[in-house]
């Protein structure tokens, strides 16, 4: 499933697709896409995304606000057609890689 997940939603496929955008996805999917690629992504406890590159010490890619993440996630999964199945697994593997401060770290 998440072959078939990482052939749906390469960068290759949306044209208009931010590099940065191609890193995250890349992330989540265990893909290595970009380079530099993101080795850890946190969302922190007031709602902003961090990323860290791979090689670098701490997160110094300031990604942008989580609403803004969601809300371009959901619409990349949307442009994609993924099905429900799809879906729910790209929840689950963003619930795994993404650390989510928010609620704790967890």
């Amino acid at each position: 499933m998440t072959m078939e997940l990482a052939t749906k939603l390469h960068p290759r496929g949306f044209t208009e697709m931010s590099g940065q955008m191609a890193a995250i996805v890349a992330y989540i999917l265990e893909e290595h896409w970009t380079d530099p690629e993101l080795a850890e992504l946190h969302i922190t406890s007031d709602g902003f995304v961090l990323g860290r590159q791979a090689g670098d010490v701490g997160c110094n890619a300031w990604i942008g606000s989580v609403q803004d993440l969601e809300r371009n996630v959901a619409t990349l999964l949307r442009v994609a057609e993924l099905t429900p199945e799809q879906c729910q697994r790209w929840q689950e593997l963003y619930r795994r890689r993404v650390t989510d401060w928010r609620n704790g770290g967890g």
